[in-house]
């Protein structure tokens, strides 16, 4: 292109010498004021880390200038103590549009390009403008396949689970991502699965990877072949969606005596090193920890071969600078590592079920390890891609030529512009409609009905159980141990009668054995009529049976003793009352023990009720948050 265009870049994330995000949107910054009058929107935040490298750079190439901005202090102290960034990138953006607007009646810019964040869940700043705009390299679609999620790591399973939904209802053909594709000139998907979701929508975006490196400036250390075990390196976040757990599995598939080396840390590093040890691999496995990037970049020279199995990278640095290091790339054909890794630069192993990739990832570490000769020559030729995709003054040219279809392509439809007027957000300071979509309102207002509801149906089920122990369980305990107290009182007074010789406390004996029989009856007479259960109501028919025949023989040998016949009662008392009595209060007891069962079941089910009612109430309170705020928020 050879006429110089006022473009305006906005990079949230954009800040020299700190990696990932930050380094991206340095770097495009700095390419393209190579060719074009490029004024660059970022955080206040970075300016000291931007203005030290300017001044390094000063009078060795066309420099950007840069605006910097943030919100108030309040929001930024909000924002640091509870750690939520991405909340605040989407304020920031609301904020960042009136700015744009502000430089564009001054400026006039040609063409109007968003870059950090790259992912393509969140609204920009750039549209709206009535200004050419180019959206990427955007990505952050990938997300983890059903049969590869982490399972047995349940922080990691609740965060993928969450995104995957996430991605799911961002993407869908009704949701915004449709509305932010039409207002944008010219996409940028910066992986296969992006550029696919695009494709599905209708929309043809051109696939760039979003990382580059400075090739010519890093160290390097050219390979030889060598012998011995195999040394495999892995550098990174040492979590679930970096597939830690496949790369070490796929080792003890392999069969071969080769090496591992993680340097890098995360919330999945002490899940992995007892895997390590479970495998029986801690002899061959080292967990170095996190080091400086120039000290790493120092290190690759020391590995054989880079193991990377990323379930949904968009980018991964470390792969691509492994790779310039000569290190072929073993990793997942998804995501940015599918892309960095072409057929004769290292393996990509097709995704699928856990043991299909692990075998794959197994196989491709045995091919190095048989082939030292191939692992230099591919290791030689990822070296050589890396120069020719990654480097990121060949990538300025080629976006170069992008900012010119760009802008091409804007005036050739000038006049039939989708959604010229399209911002992709409302101003916070709006309504409530403005704020929140109907079709979020709406999900929100059927899964509040859905709490309600489930809420309500759990009470009454609750209210029912209490009711049946207040009613039904409490009152039967009651007549049955009331029962058993005075059947033990009659049997106490039983005996004293029989061994007494006076014939006045006979009688009152006997007033006692007649009440406490009274009382007796019609305490099991009440229990009777609360017994609902048929095996219930066999056992107690069983037990009142055996009083029965108790009282009777009760009732004869007191005859016995009050006639004088004293060893007779006492015989019938050994050899007929006890053995009754025993039988008899054993099946009373026993009644009263499956009340008590039964009394504790209740309550067990009470708890659990209670339990499920929490769990399920919360689970549909936080889908009503996320599927309220995905489709709400992003209007």
């Amino acid at each position: 292109m050879s006429r110089r265009l006022k473009v305006l870049i906005s990079a949230y994330a954009c800040e020299p010498n700190k990696g990932s995000e930050p380094e991206v949107g340095w770097q495009w910054a700095l390419q393209m004021a190579r060719f074009h009058e490029v004024t660059v929107l970022t955080r206040e935040n970075n300016r000291a880390g931007i203005e030290s490298e300017l001044a390094k750079l000063q009078g060795k190439q066309p420099l950007p200038r840069f605006v910097y901005h943030d919100r108030s202090q309040l929001v930024l102290d909000f924002k640091r103590r509870f750690k939520s960034v991405k909340w605040y990138y989407l304020l920031w953006q609301h904020s960042a549009r009136d700015v744009i607007a502000v430089l564009q009646a001054e400026h006039n810019f040609d063409l109007l390009h968003h870059v950090t964040f790259a992912g393509f869940r969140y609204p920009t700043a750039i549209w709206g403008h009535g200004v050419p705009t180019l959206w990427g390299p955007v990505g952050g679609i990938e997300s983890v396949r059903l049969a590869l999620l982490p399972w047995r790591h349940l922080p990691s399973l609740l965060v993928e689970s969450l995104r995957s939904l996430n991605n799911f209802v961002q993407a869908a053909p009704f949701q915004v991502l449709t509305k932010r594709s039409r207002a944008t000139t010219l996409i940028l998907a910066s992986t296969c699965e992006m550029q696919e979701t695009f494709g599905r929508l209708g929309f043809k975006p051109q696939l760039m990877p979003t990382i580059g490196l400075k090739v010519r400036e890093l160290p390097f250390r050219p390979h030889v072949i060598r012998r011995g075990p195999l040394r495999l390196l892995f550098v990174g976040n040492i979590i679930t969606l970096k597939g830690v757990d496949l790369a070490l599995h796929a080792l003890k598939e392999s069969g071969i005596d080769a090496t591992f080396t993680f340097f890098g840390s995360g919330n999945y590093e002490a899940a992995a090193q007892k895997l390590t040890s479970r495998l029986g691999l801690t002899e061959r496995v080292f967990f170095k920890g996190r080091l400086p990037r120039l000290e790493i970049l120092e290190r690759y020279a020391e590995y054989d071969v880079f193991v990377f199995p990323s379930l949904h990278d968009t980018g991964g640095y470390a792969l691509i600078e492994a790779m310039l290091n000569e290190l072929p790339g073993v990793c997942l054909d998804c995501g940015g590592p599918g892309v960095a890794v072409p057929e004769g630069c290292g393996v990509k192993v097709p995704l699928g079920r856990r043991p299909p990739v692990i075998t794959g990832l197994a196989q491709a570490l045995r091919r190095y390890d048989a082939d030292r000769a191939l692992l230099l020559a591919e290791g030689q030729a990822a070296r050589r891609f890396i120069f020719e995709k990654y480097d990121w003054d060949i990538k300025g040219l080629e976006l170069n030529q992008i900012y010119a279809e760009t802008v091409a392509l804007a005036a050739s439809r000038r006049k039939a512009l989708p959604n010229p007027n399209y911002s992709g957000m409302g101003k916070i300071s709006n309504t409530l409609n403005q704020a929140f979509s109907f079709k979020g309102l709406l999900a929100a207002g059927v899964l509040l009905l859905l709490v309600g509801t489930l809420g309500f149906a759990s009470i009454s089920i609750l209210k029912r159980e209490v009711r049946k122990i207040a009613d039904e369980s409490l009152p039967a305990m009651h007549n049955i141990a009331s029962a058993n107290a005075s059947m033990d009182q009659g049997f106490k007074s039983t005996l004293t009668h029989l061994l007494s010789t006076s014939v006045v406390e006979r009688a009152v004996l006997r007033e006692n054995i007649t009440q406490a029989n009274r009382l007796t009856t019609e305490y099991l007479a009440a229990y009777g009529v609360a017994i609902t259960e048929v095996e219930e109501r066999r056992g107690f028919e069983f037990m009142r049976n055996h009083r029965e025949g108790y009282v009777a023989i009760r009732e004869r040998m007191l005859q016995m003793a009050e006639t004088g016949n004293q060893a007779g009662a006492i015989a019938v008392c050994q050899n007929e009352l006890l053995p009754a009595f025993n039988l008899y209060k054993r099946e009373a007891e026993q009644l009263q023990e499956n009340q008590i069962a039964q009394s504790k079941a209740r309550s067990e089910w009470i708890t659990t009720l209670s339990t499920i009612t929490q769990v399920v109430v919360a689970s549909v309170a936080i889908l009503l948050f996320v599927v309220g705020f995905l489709l709400g928020f992003f209007k």
